[in-house]
């Protein structure tokens, strides 16, 4: 009887967390998809037309799993191998050029993208190719090795690394040997270990967890070695795991902190390919179109199909129903490469311990109830970039990569960022940055509240300035966002000025923008801010709880390049004390305990 009401229990759980509770699938018409496969035909077949090599090798995928002209999936292999280097002195022999219109290898990691698709083509559809296909395959596969060896791929780079390792098992094993499948166990096996240690380098990447579960589903299902497809299995269960603690499930979306991302305001990502198979995602997400050929094919789902591994509800939906909830993750080998992520009803708030590359948040918060608030998130940049909107590499925007230093106790963030962005950043050139601020956006749709008095937002022209040691609130509905600026510099050790901003009418985001140089910045500007989150407030609450947050003890100074910051928590002390030029974080004190993946100070990760 117990079982039976802990099992009732469950579904109504699942009902109750997603938005949908009906798992949904990509499989599609064929007839429609046949269709697709004409009109990428159109490009295909034109030596003329630029054409990028995932695209090349999915479209072979795609028409063999249809079983589709297979004379034209030649002709596509026949393109790819054309962008295989196969020089002999060359560094790069063995890998690919991204599209058809490079004169050279130009990104390293196409090599791994390839194979990942020629493995599944040559040892999952075999039987559906061409004698000619399969040779045509074979001949780029024993070169493909070579490239795959050369690229160099740190452990933490995750998706790349374990693409890596599926290639050359895939490769080694079709083509029989058993050096190159050994050498792809082997870095599996060594990046299972290092996971199982460290966390996932790549944590919370709300594109590239999806290319990992794609690579550990082809691993899972095809790989020659029953311990390998296990080891792999209990891989995607600690994904599932980690995104089912860090879903905020009123946004259909991760909600923490994000290693890499393509999307600041709201953070989609190819990851959605699989939480919408999941069942998480009320609307079928709007995917990227990389990797096929101009545009997703909806109604082509032969890799998708493939790859597609739904999560057993007892590894996510007990951990989405604890509400609230803190989640604790590791994500490197340093102490300070952590991410906490406190998720309520109506409002989260996370954080990450130290910045990792230039495309990623490291404060990223929650408000309200529907997938249409964006995201607010705080990050230093000098591209007049609030939003993320101009792309640069890869379509990604490029941001600052400044000094952090964090401490977070469940709902509350002591975060100091700190930056000389021409010095500490050789990536940055003179002429490359025409300013240098710190954003937090908000949701339009939010109130803004400077001490008692509710603000309206300025123009970029004409902007509302609030004072900076004021405390400011983001409030939707019954939750709040409150923030203390403690210390916020201009380059010459200025205060630096603070700004409500909407930039278009109609916008879904708003700024408060701090301007620490409002030219191409000549020297450090340095942020110490306090955040803390609640939920269930009326008015009368509301009042309150400003009351009590603006009051309580805090305080932050700057003597020479030393930050000491401490604040009174709800919870305890949060104090941080760093070298903003040495890069020393010398005392971080009164946050959450270290772990590889907790929720609420319980171990969850299946890899433990």
């Amino acid at each position: 009887m117990k079982f039976i009401l802990w099992r009732l229990a469950l579904i109504l759980v699942c009902a109750t967390t997603s938005g949908t509770a009906v798992p949904q699938t990509w499989t599609a018409d064929r007839v429609a998809g046949v269709k697709d496969l004409e009109d990428m035909w159109t490009v295909v077949g034109d030596p003329s037309r630029t054409m990028g090599v995932r695209g090349l090798f999915r479209f072979a995928v795609e028409a063999t799993g249809l079983g589709w002209h297979p004379e034209r999936v030649e002709v596509a292999l026949a393109r790819a191998r054309a962008m295989q280097d196969l020089d002999p002195a060359s560094k790069t022999r063995g890998n690919f050029k991204w599209n058809s219109g490079q004169n050279g290898v130009v990104d390293l990691n196409a090599v791994e993208f390839a194979s990942q698709l020629m493995g599944y083509l040559r040892r999952v559809q075999s039987a559906q190719l061409s004698a000619k296909a399969r040779a045509q395959l074979d001949e780029m596969m024993t070169d493909a090795i070579d490239g795959l060896r050369s690229h160099v791929v740190k452990i933490d780079y995750t998706n790349i690394f374990v693409m890596k390792a599926w290639g050359l098992i895939a490769i080694g094993e079709t083509l029989g040997r058993a050096d190159v499948a050994e050498d792809g166990y082997r870095r599996f096996d060594a990046w299972m270990e290092f996971t199982t240690r460290h966390g996932i380098g790549e944590y919370g990447a709300v594109v590239y967890y999806g290319i990992d579960l794609d690579s550990l589903a082809l691993l899972a299902r095809f790989a020659g070695r029953a311990d390998a497809r296990a080891k792999a299995e209990k891989a995607i269960q600690h994904v599932w795991t980690d995104l089912a603690a860090n879903w905020w499930a009123p946004g259909d979306r991760m909600g923490g902190t994000n290693a890499r991302t393509y999307d600041y305001i709201y953070g989609h990502g190819y990851t959605e390919a699989h939480t919408w198979t999941a069942g998480w995602l009320r609307e079928r997400p709007e995917l990227e179109g990389a990797g096929w050929v101009t545009g997703v094919r909806y109604n082509l789902s032969t890799f998708r199909d493939a790859v597609m591994w739904r999560p057993s509800t007892e590894w996510t939906e007990p951990i989405r129903a604890q509400v609230p909830r803190t989640v604790v993750q590791s994500w490197g080998e340093q102490p300070e490469q952590r991410a906490v992520n406190w998720i309520g009803r109506h409002v989260s708030l996370a954080s990450s311990g130290m910045a990792r590359s230039r495309d990623e948040r490291t404060l990223v918060a929650n408000l309200g109830d529907s997938p249409t608030v964006p995201q607010l998130t705080l990050f230093m940049e000098g591209r007049r970039d609030p939003y993320g909107y101009k792309k640069q590499v890869g379509g990604k925007a490029l941001h600052l990569m400044p000094f952090i230093a964090t401490v977070q106790r469940g709902p509350e963030v002591l975060q100091v960022l700190s930056d000389d962005p021409l010095k500490t950043d050789s990536r940055n050139k003179p002429g490359d940055l025409v300013n240098l601020v710190t954003h937090f956006t908000v949701p339009a749709v939010a109130e803004v509240w400077s001490g008692d008095v509710r603000v309206e937002p300025g123009s970029v022209a004409r902007p509302t300035r609030l004072a900076t040691g004021a405390s400011v609130y983001v409030r939707l509905g019954d939750a709040v966002l409150g923030l203390r600026w403690l210390v916020a510099t201009t380059t010459t050790g200025e205060p630096a000025a603070l700004e409500y901003i909407e930039d278009a009418a109609g916008g879904v985001a708003r700024r408060l923008t701090l301007t620490h140089c409002a030219t191409e910045p000549q020297g450090r500007a340095t942020v110490a801010l306090w955040l803390r989150a609640a939920e269930g407030l009326d008015t009368a609450d509301f009042a309150a709880w400003r009351k009590a947050f603006s009051t309580a003890p805090a305080q932050a100074k700057i003597s020479g390049n030393v930050v000491v910051a401490e604040v009174a928590g709800a919870a305890g002390a949060l104090r941080i004390e760093a070298d903003v030029l040495r890069s020393e974080r010398r005392v971080l004190a009164g946050g959450e305990p270290a772990a590889l993946l907790s929720v609420n100070g319980r171990e969850v990760s299946p890899l433990r």
